[in-house]
């Protein structure tokens, strides 16, 4: 027998859950002794940042405001929120947003305090030696599961690539998941980032270095965004849909420590080329990537169906797990949510491009259970156009 890989779990030091969960940032505060928040946000009219605003005025704590990140974040958004989270003199960051906003920061509050610029952590390996300050994140969506993970993925401007930067040192120190927060999300964006956490769970449990915590937090996330996406979509103001959708979202994020599969290696570059939604990319790329994987998983592919509340009646497993790839399929057009990328590209198609774009950015990943080769990718590219 080959030796057992080492593997290893990152998670928050607290989670805080369920309805007016966020009132609780001002005690957190005070009980660290913290007295200027950098708080980053996607919008400054949205009812979370009111409400956290009010939270900070009534206890005396100051903060300064950055609403730059209105997309995926890219080199000048973190280096530029570097240097106005030191000119401010802040010493913690509260994120407030999507997972373009806890990414940024997530990377501002490490820059901050390690120095440099982004892209040297980013290009050239640049390490990680100092802890970041404080850093509590709220997500307003329910999808990225940013809140849970030490990654984030940042655009290069200069090369067009979307890259991870990661330390275990940039996850969260608390998440906080209030479901009343999530209630306004619009209908496309709530479908866009359920496919993303959905992706995610999927995708980790068929891992190759899927483990035991892991596999746990996938398949509980899988029940709950199986349940709650669509209730969710259809009515808005339904808090416990809402709170499914956040906590599946939270623990599809714990599971992304086992690795994601062929779905993401190509929706985050073919994402980032074509300006797709990540969570729809997730969306286009997911079932047709689950029929390939299908003969290289199958047993899992079979638990990812129970969990989705397929009826095994008798079937073989190769029809169960097929069901439970249809009731994805299922689900997707339930929420009106994209199945192919023809809509997005404008332009003649660089298929070399694209795949050289794909190897560069993502072709580090290795934990899909069928082996990816350019031929393969090649295939999926063209069965979802």
């Amino acid at each position: 027998m080959g030796e057992k890989a080492v593997w290893e779990i990152v998670n928050n030091r607290r989670v805080i859950a369920g309805e007016g969960a966020v009132s609780q940032i001002g005690g957190i505060l005070e009980w660290h002794g913290l007295k200027k928040v950098f708080l980053a946000v996607f919008s400054t009219n949205s009812a979370a940042f009111g409400q956290i605003c009010a939270i900070l005025k009534d206890g005396g704590v100051q903060y300064y405001v950055y609403d730059k990140i209105v997309d995926e974040p890219d080199l000048d958004v973190i280096n530029k929120g570097r240097d106005l989270y030191v000119a401010e003199g802040c010493d913690c960051v509260i994120a407030v947003g999507g997972g373009s906003v806890i990414d940024a920061g997530k990377a501002i509050g490490m820059l901050a305090v390690n120095g440099g610029n982004i892209e040297q952590y980013q290009m050239d390996g640049k390490a990680v030696t100092k802890l970041p300050p404080l850093f509590i994140a709220v997500p307003t969506t329910a999808g990225t599961g940013a809140e849970a993970t030490k990654v984030s993925v940042v655009k290069n401007n200069y090369n067009g690539l979307k890259k991870s930067v990661y330390h275990t040192t940039m996850i969260a120190e608390i998440a906080i998941l209030d479901p009343l927060l999530t209630v306004d999300l619009p209908a496309p964006i709530t479908a866009s980032t359920g496919m993303d956490a959905l992706s995610h769970a999927v995708e980790s449990y068929v891992s190759l270095n899927a483990n035991p915590l892991s596999e746990m937090y996938s398949l509980k996330a899988i029940e709950l965004v199986g349940q709650s996406l669509v209730t969710a979509y259809n009515e808005p103001k339904n808090l416990q849909a809402r709170e499914n959708m956040l906590l599946g979202s939270y623990l599809a994020g714990c599971s992304l420590t086992a690795g994601v599969g062929l779905a993401h290696i190509m929706a985050q570059p073919v994402g980032a080329m074509f300006k797709i939604p990540h969570g729809d990319a997730c969306s286009i790329f997911l079932p047709e990537v689950m029929k390939m994987n299908l003969s290289d998983s199958l047993d899992k592919y079979v638990r990812i169906a129970l969990e989705l509340g397929v009826d095994p009646c008798g079937g073989s497993k190769e029809q169960v797990a097929s069901a439970g790839i249809v009731r994805i399929e299922e689900l997707r057009k339930a929420v009106n949510a994209p199945d192919r990328l023809k809509p997005y590209i404008k332009e003649a198609i660089d298929m070399e491009h694209v795949l050289e774009t794909v190897m560069k950015t993502t072709g580090h990943i290795k934990c899909n259970p069928r082996p990816v080769d350019e031929q393969l990718m090649r295939e999926i590219f063209n069965k979802v156009l």
